[in-house]
């Protein structure tokens, strides 16, 4: 392992042994305080919670800068099994998503279930590419936030953006640089290359619940409509005039959605 658990974060809180463990995973550059109202949902209804920072993120250590991906994904089941965590609802915001949905494809966690917040199942680069869109803008996006994330970063420091739910989108970004390491910044984004968790995400057929803005620019809404499209058992939510960090921004429209789909994503029998 890359990582070491005792240099990790970890928030759990405990709940019914009988209900889905609820697992949330924040994005690059931010910190799992933006999964507070999310957390929050699960927990007032008995489920265990448990979330963590990133290496280089918020109060987590990084042990390495010698990192990838794939060991992202590696120490996300790491944590699973350390915790004995058994059909969980695993969720993640952005680069999180993705390594939950990793997660679930490279271990076969058949029991699990989905929410995918302003995040997505594959490489967005690649998948544009291979639509054959114009993936330079996404690509672009992605190069000026690692170049920037040096000149702006101040130190590490956890800062709550579930209690900065006003704060614009376009200082979020540069909030996210100042107090994330910049190592862990680049790593994160560097060596993405032909991640894609879709076909074994498909072929398991597990529920999952995308909750994504409508005016993304990180993940724009055309690639979900046609990740969508492959999947019979996905519903998303929309957010309407909202971007990357819609989920957290409107917790009101969250929390609608997850009651709206909360007997989808318990895998409850009809």
């Amino acid at each position: 392992m890359k990582f070491k658990l005792q240099s990790l974060a970890i928030d759990i809180q405990e709940g019914n042994p009988d209900q889905r463990p609820f697992i949330f995973l924040h994005g690059n550059t931010q910190n799992d305080t933006c999964g507070k109202g999310i957390k929050e949902y699960f927990k007032e209804r008995g489920h265990l919670t448990l979330s963590y920072d990133m290496p280089g993120h918020g109060n987590s250590q990084l042990d390495t800068s010698d990192y990838k991906f794939e060991d992202l994904i590696d120490l996300n089941f790491q944590i699973l099994k350390h915790f004995k965590i058994q059909q969980p609802i695993l969720c993640g915001h952005s680069l999180g998503g993705m390594i939950q949905a990793g997660t679930i494809a490279k271990f076969q966690v058949s029991d699990a279930s989905l929410i995918l917040c302003g995040s997505f199942d594959s490489n967005p680069v690649l998948e544009s590419r291979k639509q054959d869109n114009d993936q330079s803008q996404i690509a672009q996006l992605l190069e000026e936030y690692m170049a920037e994330g040096r000149m702006l970063f101040k130190k590490q420091f956890k800062y709550d953006y579930f209690a900065n739910l006003e704060v614009p989108d376009e200082e979020l970004r540069i909030v996210n640089r100042q107090f994330t390491i910049p190592d862990a910044n680049e790593s994160n984004l560097k060596y993405l290359g032909d991640f894609s968790a879709r076909k074994n995400l498909i072929h398991m057929n597990i529920p999952v619940l995308v909750l994504h803005g409508e005016e993304e620019t990180v993940i724009p809404k055309p690639l979900v409509e046609t990740m969508a499209s492959q999947y019979k058992n996905i519903e998303i939510g929309w957010y309407s005039g909202k971007g990357h960090y819609a989920f957290y921004q409107d917790s009101e429209l969250t929390n609608k959605f997850l009651s709206q789909y909360y007997s989808f994503l318990i895998r409850e029998e009809n």
